[in-house]
Protein backbone atom coordinates (compact mmCIF):
# COMPACT_ATOMS: atom_id res chain seq x y z
CA UNK A 1 0.00 0.00 0.00
CA UNK A 2 1.12 3.39 -0.52
CA UNK A 3 2.60 5.46 2.38
CA UNK A 4 0.71 8.73 3.41
CA UNK A 5 2.94 11.49 4.57
CA UNK A 6 1.40 14.60 6.25
CA UNK A 7 4.32 17.23 7.26
CA UNK A 8 2.51 20.70 9.10
CA UNK A 9 3.97 24.41 7.81
CA UNK A 10 4.13 26.12 10.85
CA UNK A 11 4.18 29.71 11.84
CA UNK A 12 7.23 30.79 13.23
CA UNK A 13 6.11 31.97 17.04
CA UNK A 14 6.24 27.83 17.42
CA UNK A 15 9.50 27.29 15.94
CA UNK A 16 12.95 28.17 16.88
CA UNK A 17 14.56 27.65 13.17
CA UNK A 18 18.16 26.60 12.45
CA UNK A 19 20.47 29.14 11.88
CA UNK A 20 24.32 28.70 11.07
CA UNK A 21 26.66 27.48 13.80
CA UNK A 22 29.13 29.87 15.06
CA UNK A 23 32.53 28.79 15.14
CA UNK A 24 33.99 28.09 18.51
CA UNK A 25 30.66 28.65 20.07
CA UNK A 26 30.05 25.79 23.00
CA UNK A 27 27.70 23.08 21.47
CA UNK A 28 24.97 20.03 22.31
CA UNK A 29 23.63 17.47 20.45
CA UNK A 30 20.52 15.73 22.10
CA UNK A 31 18.19 13.01 20.68
CA UNK A 32 15.13 11.84 21.60
CA UNK A 33 14.45 8.47 20.76
CA UNK A 34 10.91 6.47 21.92
CA UNK A 35 12.38 2.92 21.30
CA UNK A 36 9.46 0.67 21.82
CA UNK A 37 8.69 -1.33 24.57
CA UNK A 38 8.05 -4.57 23.02
CA UNK A 39 10.93 -4.13 20.42
CA UNK A 40 13.10 -6.80 20.04
CA UNK A 41 15.87 -4.79 18.00
CA UNK A 42 17.09 -2.96 20.31
CA UNK A 43 20.73 -3.39 19.66
CA UNK A 44 20.28 -2.68 16.18
CA UNK A 45 18.52 0.55 17.88
CA UNK A 46 21.14 1.46 20.21
CA UNK A 47 23.41 1.22 17.27
CA UNK A 48 21.21 3.60 15.43
CA UNK A 49 21.13 6.08 18.23
CA UNK A 50 24.87 5.88 18.40
CA UNK A 51 25.28 6.59 15.10
CA UNK A 52 23.35 10.17 15.94
CA UNK A 53 27.05 10.54 18.26
CA UNK A 54 24.59 12.80 20.59
CA UNK A 55 25.65 14.53 23.53
CA UNK A 56 22.51 13.40 26.04
CA UNK A 57 19.70 11.13 24.60
CA UNK A 58 16.25 11.37 26.38
CA UNK A 59 14.96 7.44 25.56
CA UNK A 60 11.06 6.59 26.00
CA UNK A 61 9.55 3.61 26.79
CA UNK A 62 12.79 2.05 27.50
CA UNK A 63 11.66 -0.55 30.24
CA UNK A 64 14.84 -1.69 31.39
CA UNK A 65 18.23 -0.63 32.29
CA UNK A 66 20.68 0.94 29.09
CA UNK A 67 22.79 -1.67 30.16
CA UNK A 68 20.67 -4.60 29.15
CA UNK A 69 20.00 -2.99 26.13
CA UNK A 70 23.76 -2.29 25.05
CA UNK A 71 26.70 -2.40 26.74
CA UNK A 72 28.21 0.03 24.17
CA UNK A 73 25.52 2.66 24.61
CA UNK A 74 25.59 2.36 28.49
CA UNK A 75 29.41 2.69 28.17
CA UNK A 76 29.01 6.08 25.98
CA UNK A 77 26.53 7.60 28.32
CA UNK A 78 27.53 6.21 32.08
CA UNK A 79 25.45 9.36 33.25
CA UNK A 80 21.86 8.68 34.07
CA UNK A 81 18.67 9.38 35.58
CA UNK A 82 15.56 7.20 35.13
CA UNK A 83 12.10 7.03 36.28
CA UNK A 84 10.95 5.42 39.24
CA UNK A 85 9.75 2.51 37.08
CA UNK A 86 11.46 2.05 34.12
CA UNK A 87 9.89 4.02 31.25
CA UNK A 88 11.55 7.22 30.60
CA UNK A 89 15.35 7.63 30.53
CA UNK A 90 17.93 10.55 30.22
CA UNK A 91 21.63 9.26 29.57
CA UNK A 92 24.52 11.85 29.28
CA UNK A 93 28.21 11.48 28.21
CA UNK A 94 28.65 14.63 30.66
CA UNK A 95 28.02 14.18 34.45
CA UNK A 96 23.99 15.45 35.19
CA UNK A 97 23.89 17.82 37.92
CA UNK A 98 20.57 18.37 40.03
CA UNK A 99 19.12 15.19 38.85
CA UNK A 100 15.05 15.06 39.90
CA UNK A 101 12.05 12.93 39.49
CA UNK A 102 8.62 15.19 39.15
CA UNK A 103 6.23 12.98 40.95
CA UNK A 104 2.53 13.57 38.99
CA UNK A 105 -0.61 13.29 40.80
CA UNK A 106 -1.28 9.74 39.12
CA UNK A 107 -0.66 6.24 39.83
CA UNK A 108 1.73 5.34 36.86
CA UNK A 109 5.68 6.29 37.72
CA UNK A 110 7.08 5.83 34.54
CA UNK A 111 4.90 9.06 33.00
CA UNK A 112 6.19 11.09 35.90
CA UNK A 113 9.22 13.85 34.63
CA UNK A 114 12.92 14.08 34.71
CA UNK A 115 14.63 17.10 35.02
CA UNK A 116 18.80 17.77 35.32
CA UNK A 117 21.34 20.00 34.42
CA UNK A 118 23.85 19.77 32.13
CA UNK A 119 26.98 21.84 31.78
CA UNK A 120 27.84 23.16 28.32
CA UNK A 121 30.98 24.92 27.59
CA UNK A 122 30.79 26.07 31.73
CA UNK A 123 27.28 27.25 31.02
CA UNK A 124 24.14 25.18 32.72
CA UNK A 125 21.35 23.92 30.41
CA UNK A 126 18.10 22.32 31.99
CA UNK A 127 17.04 19.41 30.29
CA UNK A 128 13.20 17.89 30.99
CA UNK A 129 12.51 14.68 29.66
CA UNK A 130 8.99 13.53 28.81
CA UNK A 131 6.46 10.83 27.87
CA UNK A 132 3.47 12.35 27.40
CA UNK A 133 -0.08 9.94 27.61
CA UNK A 134 -2.01 10.12 24.71
CA UNK A 135 -5.57 11.70 25.14
CA UNK A 136 -7.31 8.38 23.84
CA UNK A 137 -10.02 8.10 26.85
CA UNK A 138 -11.17 9.75 29.71
CA UNK A 139 -8.81 8.29 32.01
CA UNK A 140 -5.88 8.80 29.60
CA UNK A 141 -6.69 12.13 29.86
CA UNK A 142 -7.00 12.33 33.27
CA UNK A 143 -3.04 11.09 33.35
CA UNK A 144 -2.08 13.51 30.28
CA UNK A 145 -3.25 16.65 32.46
CA UNK A 146 -1.92 15.75 35.71
CA UNK A 147 1.76 15.59 33.80
CA UNK A 148 0.77 18.61 32.41
CA UNK A 149 0.20 20.11 35.92
CA UNK A 150 3.51 19.22 36.85
CA UNK A 151 5.16 20.16 33.30
CA UNK A 152 3.95 23.49 32.64
CA UNK A 153 4.63 25.46 36.01
CA UNK A 154 8.18 23.98 36.10
CA UNK A 155 9.07 25.07 32.60
CA UNK A 156 7.36 28.79 33.33
CA UNK A 157 9.72 28.94 36.72
CA UNK A 158 13.06 27.65 35.28
CA UNK A 159 15.26 30.53 34.32
CA UNK A 160 18.08 30.13 32.03
CA UNK A 161 18.92 28.03 28.85
CA UNK A 162 15.80 25.01 28.98
CA UNK A 163 15.36 22.18 26.93
CA UNK A 164 12.29 19.75 27.37
CA UNK A 165 12.30 16.45 24.91
CA UNK A 166 10.12 13.61 24.26
CA UNK A 167 7.43 11.58 23.00
CA UNK A 168 4.32 14.49 23.53
CA UNK A 169 2.20 12.62 21.62
CA UNK A 170 0.85 16.19 20.39
CA UNK A 171 0.82 18.19 17.43
CA UNK A 172 0.53 21.86 16.78
CA UNK A 173 -3.01 21.12 16.53
CA UNK A 174 -3.03 20.37 20.49
CA UNK A 175 -4.46 22.71 22.37
CA UNK A 176 -2.73 21.22 25.42
CA UNK A 177 0.68 21.42 23.39
CA UNK A 178 -0.13 25.09 21.62
CA UNK A 179 -0.83 26.17 25.23
CA UNK A 180 2.36 24.56 26.92
CA UNK A 181 4.37 27.04 24.07
CA UNK A 182 2.50 30.09 24.59
CA UNK A 183 2.63 29.99 28.32
CA UNK A 184 6.46 28.73 28.65
CA UNK A 185 8.10 30.62 25.43
CA UNK A 186 9.52 27.40 24.24
CA UNK A 187 9.66 27.03 20.80
CA UNK A 188 9.86 23.77 18.62
CA UNK A 189 13.76 22.82 17.52
CA UNK A 190 13.05 22.65 13.42
CA UNK A 191 15.91 23.10 10.26
CA UNK A 192 12.46 23.79 8.17
CA UNK A 193 8.94 25.46 8.93
CA UNK A 194 7.61 21.87 7.17
CA UNK A 195 7.98 19.70 10.50
CA UNK A 196 9.18 16.12 8.98
CA UNK A 197 6.89 13.17 10.73
CA UNK A 198 8.04 10.86 13.62
CA UNK A 199 5.02 8.49 13.42
CA UNK A 200 2.97 7.24 11.88
CA UNK A 201 -1.05 6.26 12.34
CA UNK A 202 -1.68 2.84 10.91
CA UNK A 203 1.55 3.23 8.80
CA UNK A 204 0.13 5.81 6.66
CA UNK A 205 -0.59 9.33 8.40
CA UNK A 206 2.29 10.66 9.17
CA UNK A 207 2.19 13.02 12.56
CA UNK A 208 5.45 14.91 14.27
CA UNK A 209 4.61 13.99 17.87
CA UNK A 210 8.09 13.83 18.94
CA UNK A 211 9.94 16.99 19.90
CA UNK A 212 12.83 18.72 21.40
CA UNK A 213 11.67 22.09 22.72
CA UNK A 214 14.42 24.80 23.55
CA UNK A 215 14.09 28.33 25.57
CA UNK A 216 17.08 30.34 24.86
CA UNK A 217 19.19 27.94 23.20
CA UNK A 218 20.05 28.26 19.21
CA UNK A 219 19.29 25.76 16.97
CA UNK A 220 21.85 25.10 14.28
CA UNK A 221 20.25 21.64 12.89
CA UNK A 222 17.95 18.75 12.99
CA UNK A 223 17.14 15.81 11.91
CA UNK A 224 14.41 12.87 11.79
CA UNK A 225 16.08 9.71 11.52
CA UNK A 226 14.90 5.74 11.68
CA UNK A 227 14.66 4.08 15.18
CA UNK A 228 14.99 -0.09 14.28
CA UNK A 229 11.59 -2.09 15.62
CA UNK A 230 10.16 1.18 16.87
CA UNK A 231 7.02 2.20 15.60
CA UNK A 232 8.62 5.89 15.91
CA UNK A 233 11.58 7.37 14.45
CA UNK A 234 13.82 9.76 16.51
CA UNK A 235 15.02 13.56 16.44
CA UNK A 236 18.25 14.88 16.79
CA UNK A 237 19.00 18.72 17.42
CA UNK A 238 22.29 20.31 17.35
CA UNK A 239 22.70 23.55 19.71
CA UNK A 240 24.57 26.21 20.36
CA UNK A 241 25.21 28.40 23.05
CA UNK A 242 26.89 31.70 23.16
CA UNK A 243 30.62 31.92 23.43
CA UNK A 244 30.82 33.49 27.26
CA UNK A 245 29.63 31.44 29.76
CA UNK A 246 26.35 33.26 31.78
CA UNK A 247 25.94 33.12 35.66
CA UNK A 248 23.64 30.30 36.53
CA UNK A 249 20.18 31.53 37.84
CA UNK A 250 17.41 29.43 39.28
Amino acid sequence: SDLWLAVVWLPSPFLSLATPAEAGAPSLRVVTANVLYSNERLTALADDVLAQAPDVVVFEELPREIGEVSPRLAAAYPYRLSTETPWVTIASRTPLGDGRVLRTAQDDRGRDVLEARIEVGGQPVTLVAVHMMPPFNASAFEVNRAQHAVLDPEVRRLEGPVLVAGDFNATTLSPTFVGLLVSSGLRIASAHRMLEPTYFVNGRLGLRIDHVLTRGVGVTGEQVFALSGSDHHGVRVDFQLPGTPSVARR
